[in-house]
């Protein structure tokens, strides 16, 4: 299945320990772990790591706003 997921990086955060949690969330994507702790939250962005969030995931053909305040 194709999906995109939506990822923050708050550039406040960034270390090398930082490129290592992108690292693991990234060998994640693939997995059903990041849709089901998306799921878990009822729509609301998941913590990943300090300074990392996952917004989102959907299938490429959906539609998906995001609103930054």
């Amino acid at each position: 299945m194709s999906t995109r997921t939506i990822i923050e990086i708050n550039h406040d955060h960034l270390t090398l320990s930082t490129a290592t949690d992108v690292i693991g969330l990234l060998r994640e994507l693939g997995l059903s772990t990041v849709t089901g702790l998306l799921n878990q939250s009822d729509g609301q962005p998941v913590q990943w790591s300090t300074g990392i969030r996952v917004l989102a995931q959907r299938h490429h053909s959906e539609t998906i706003k995001l609103e930054v305040k």
